[in-house]
């Protein structure tokens, strides 16, 4: 994945902003590390790229262009592509924060391999865009041919994983302990990579996270590691729709899903890949819509995964709504946040933990994940902020 020299918007205020300018404003890289390994800033609103030159991976920063939707939300504000020049760049952030938009404007990188990029376990992590640890020896790539036409019959899956819906998404499993106190209501955890370095006990969630860099060649023998250690479920793709991630078409994340995701079908609950809450062309619940159009009933999938950005509470349960009234299966939201002040973000999760804790018409959200527990947001210096108390240990 990435070195430690993660590019984010560390200052809550910016990233309250970021998350309020709804799903396409959401753009932002979950990988583990940073692909920068030198940073110089300028102080501009850009966006980070990756791009998959051969063996080299290489940063592309280019101009934000910013989204704004015509239905009206709480704390929802219209920003033009012209954003006023920072007075000065932002405290630097933590080791490992990933957040929707990037605030700078020049990068330099330097011998930025698969390897870097990827970043390997120790105790943990490796082959993903995950973790922060030394790295064992590389496992031998997958053979990926040409996935089939048509998949064997899919396993039954294992039931559904006990305890608490609530999950941990994180970049620095450091932060962690902060969340786990007695009487905590956390039941699981995942860093878009392939491997656990929470440290925390937690059961682990391994993604693929997409195509790119080496992800698919050593997602066999990590997902296998993953179930080996007790993980229940596997994530695929991580946010397909989304130019500025997996970015694959349907079919495209069809024919990859029954090959890398279907042999595990029956030994570990799959989700499908996750989607944002885009209401643009192609995106979305569309875009989720078209996948299992072209799987033709050939993809594993027990779980629809979903991210949810930029909108209020009613919205936020009626999308809930939307897609199990659309797909008829378990929901889990694996990314959402709220805009406002923390006391306004911290009602606003009240609201909808006792939903989907209480409310029998919410059963069929599985699980839950805040975006994220990172410095800054739901930890501020060696406590919780007021929001990531409650994820922890509110009713």
């Amino acid at each position: 994945m990435f070195s430690k020299a993660l590019i984010t918007l560390a200052a809550a205020g910016l990233f309250q902003q970021a998350v309020a300018l709804g799903p396409r404003g959401h753009q932002h890289q979950h990988q583990k590390k940073d692909l920068i390994t030198e940073v110089q800033t300028v102080t501009n609103w850009v966006t980070v790229t990756l791009v998959d030159n051969g063996p080299t991976a290489a940063a592309v920063v280019t101009p934000k262009t910013f989204y704004t939707r015509s239905r009206k939300t709480r704390s929802r504000a219209s920003l033009s592509t012209s954003i006023p020049v920072a007075s000065s760049a932002p405290p630097a952030p933590p080791s490992s924060v990933v957040v929707p938009t990037t605030f700078i404007s020049e990068t330099k990188a330097a011998d930025i391999t698969a390897e870097a990029f990827r970043g390997q376990p120790q105790p943990a992590p490796s082959a993903a865009p995950a973790p922060v640890e030394p790295e064992p020896a590389k496992p031998a790539p997958a053979e990926p041919s040409a996935a089939p036409s048509a998949a064997p019959a899919i396993p039954a899956s294992p039931p559904a994983s006990g305890g608490n819906k609530r999950g941990l998404a994180y970049n620095d499993g450091g932060l962690l302990s902060r969340f786990l106190n007695s009487g905590n209501k956390i039941g699981w955890t995942y860093n878009w990579g392939q491997l656990d370095d929470s440290n925390s006990g937690l059961e682990f969630v391994p993604t693929l996270w997409g195509k790119k860099m080496d992800f698919p060649d050593v997602w066999p023998k990590n997902a296998q590691k993953g179930i080996d250690s007790g993980s229940k479920c596997l994530f695929s793709f991580n946010e397909p729709d989304n130019g500025g991630q997996a970015n694959m078409s349907p079919s495209e994340a069809a024919a990859a899903h029954i090959l890398y995701m279907n042999p595990f079908a029956g030994k570990a609950r799959i989700g499908t890949p996750a989607i944002t809450n885009s209401n643009q062309a192609g995106e979305g619940i569309t875009w989720l819509s078209s996948f299992f159009d072209a799987c033709g009933g050939n993809c594993a999938a027990d779980f629809v995964n979903i991210h949810i950005y930029g909108v209020d509470t009613t919205t936020f349960l009626q999308h809930l709504k939307n897609v199990h009234n659309k797909f008829n299966k378990p929901v889990w939201i694996t990314e959402f946040a709220f805009g406002g002040s923390d006391d306004e973000v911290d009602q606003a999760l009240k609201t909808v933990i006792h939903e989907m804790d209480n409310n029998p018409e919410y059963s069929f959200v599985e699980r839950y994940a805040y975006f994220m527990a990172a410095d800054g947001m739901m930890v501020k210096g060696n406590s919780l902020s007021s929001y990531g108390n409650t994820f922890a240990y509110g009713s």
